[in-house]
């Protein structure tokens, strides 16, 4: 799924991986599509991207989790803008399946 740019808000919980960017990606949106949980992801050219539920229908708390390449390493930066914190938990637990 793809959909516009948002900006994601700054600070947020912060997940590195040696894991190449390209199965991180396709595992977190994999975890996604299983839970029928909305998203996008907009891919940056330098790798990895960005993946948000902002905009969808009844998303109140949009989530960013942006995944930076950064060479040998690749650096997961988590916003979760819900005061949900299960569903904050959630979210980490998806990315961190996948890390």
């Amino acid at each position: 799924m793809a959909g516009p740019a948002f900006a994601a808000p700054a600070g947020g919980d912060i997940r590195t991986t040696t894991k190449a960017a390209d199965p991180l990606i396709r595992c977190f949106a994999e975890s996604q599509d299983r839970a029928s949980t909305p998203w996008s992801f907009i891919p940056k050219e330098s790798g990895g991207g960005t993946f948000s539920n902002a905009g969808a229908p009844n998303v109140r708390s949009p989530y960013y989790v942006d995944v930076a390449d950064r060479g040998v390493t690749r650096v997961i930066r988590v916003e979760a803008a819900s005061d949900d914190d299960a569903a904050r938990t959630r979210l980490l637990s998806a990315i961190d399946s996948c890390i």
